[in-house]
């Protein structure tokens, strides 16, 4: 256990090391977006890192474990989304040289929507952050014996240094670096299976049953229950590409990362190849579960989530278990990291107009970091309140996103596209959408995926609808 702990110590000193190698952050554009100079390969591989975190290495190969490798055709949804975002929506950001994606909001419907927008982005990932963070810390606890919340200290710290004084160039860069190591670590898993069974790839390859391996489902066959209730194509396409298309389009977590490219057609590669990454990297981890799966017998979980933590502990020996379980930190800390930014940006420049203040450069930094500060304590706060798996609110904290997604994505498209609807009708839009999918949460049976679908057309029918009732009042 000492060398395992060795082993996370020595990554988590080295990765601030690198982070603070690549800082930068002389202006509050250069701090939240690198002075828009960053290479659309390293954020490409940030978009990736960012939106995997410790949940999607832990319950991806699970996932695999349980029910086969049905979920990869969410990823076809997910690269067709990004082509969406490159196509309709890039080059708006770009035309428009906005600092945060919400500015698109003021621009067209005026101050108050960019505000709303933005504190319902804090509020997304705030919950959906915090339970990513409390996801990492359960292994680092079970591992070293510490008390969950001393786990979740040492996370944040460990994600807060390089994050405070870097910027957005220092977390661009270790988030590339982080996907990479958590990637070897899936493949170093996959190999130390072989290893135990004495099998070459092929082999394992053999022992799996096809069923497992048969991705591609067409959903027909079952009636509408199937067709729209489970991993299928049509399920996967659309909805994979709604989720996407709201994600990597309007939630500036993910769009921070592209609008610090050199310029538009740098950010279109690096959204769309990151699609194709994804695609790869889903992979990856649906086969090392797989793998597990050939390893174990299939043997029962209680939950799919035991899988790779039970694999972890008791299939690979000291020094393997502390790197596998600093793969799973830098899948967290490439998420917490981008998260921090992106919060500490929104609120400087979203709520707080860090820019429009009369102060040197320097004082603006400074005020920008004291943010960053704020969020990080906000996180590891409230990741304390999800100690009991029981706990309504992690299911809250999972799913708020798709809840919110549908709305927003929404008032974006209507902004780009609706000339006459107006800022009341829009943001009634907006709030409609998110009731919508409360409702199909609370009593409905509508698979997951489909969630930021209704939340979006709801949205937009509202805010149309409203917006017609407003133009006949005034006649």
């Amino acid at each position: 256990m000492t060398v395992d702990i060795a082993v996370i110590l020595v990554y988590i000193v080295l990765i601030n090391i690198i982070g603070l190698r690549f800082s930068g952050g002389s202006s509050v554009r250069d701090y939240f977006l690198g002075n828009r100079s960053v290479h659309w390969g390293l954020v490409c591989l940030s978009i990736v890192a960012t939106e995997t975190s410790s949940l999607s290495f832990i319950s991806i190969p699970g996932l695999a474990y349980a029910s086969g490798t049905g979920f990869l055709q969410v990823t076809f949804g997910y690269l067709a989304g990004r082509a969406l975002v490159a196509v309709f929506l890039l080059p708006k950001y770009f035309q428009g040289e906005y600092e945060t994606v919400y500015e698109f909001l003021q621009r067209r419907f005026g101050p108050a929507s960019r505000r709303v927008v933005s504190v319902i982005f804090h509020i997304t990932r705030l919950f959906a952050d915090s339970v990513r963070l409390f996801a990492t810390a359960i292994p680092l606890t079970v591992m070293t014996g510490w008390d969950y919340r001393v786990s979740l200290a040492v996370i944040g710290g460990a994600t807060f240094i390089y994050t405070f004084y870097g910027g957005i160039r220092a977390v661009i860069v270790t988030d590339a670096l982080q996907l990479v190591l958590y990637l070897f670590c899936v493949a170093l898993g996959a190999y130390c299976v072989m290893d135990e069974l004495s099998l070459s790839l092929g082999g394992v390859f053999a022992l799996i049953p096809s069923a497992d391996l048969a991705f591609v489902s067409s959903g027909l066959g079952g009636g509408a229950a199937k067709l729209f209730g489970s991993y299928n194509l049509l399920t996967g396409v659309v909805g994979g590409a709604f989720l996407s298309f709201a994600s990597h389009g309007t939630d500036h977590l993910l769009v921070q990362r592209v609008l610090a490219c050199r310029d538009v057609a740098s950010a279109k590669r690096a959204m769309v190849a990151s699609g194709v990454v994804v695609i790869v990297q889903i992979a990856l981890f649906l086969l090392f579960g797989l793998f597990i799966k050939v390893l174990l017998g299939g043997r029962p979980f209680g939950s799919s989530d035991s899988v790779v933590p039970y694999f972890i502990v008791n299939h690979l020996p000291a020094g393997l278990r502390g790197l596998m379980l600093a793969g799973i930190f830098a899948a967290a800390m490439s998420t917490l990291s981008s998260s921090i930014n992106s919060l500490a940006s929104s609120t400087a420049l979203d709520l707080l107009r860090l820019e429009e203040r009369a102060l040197t450069e320097r004082a603006k930094v400074g005020a920008a970091r004291a943010i960053a500060l704020f969020w990080t304590l906000a996180i590891i706060g409230v990741s304390v309140l999800f100690h009991d798996s029981k706990n309504p609110l992690v299911e809250v904290g999972l799913s708020i996103s798709s809840v919110t997604y549908g709305g927003v994505l929404g008032i974006f498209l209507l902004g780009r596209f609706a000339r006459g609807v107006d800022a009341r009708a829009a943001l009634l839009g907006v709030f409609a959408g998110v009731a919508a999918v409360v409702m199909a949460m609370a009593f409905t049976a509508v698979f997951w995926l489909w969630y930021v679908a209704v939340g979006f057309a709801v949205c937009v029918t509202a805010a149309l609808a409203a917006s017609r009732a407003i133009s006949w009042g005034l006649r």
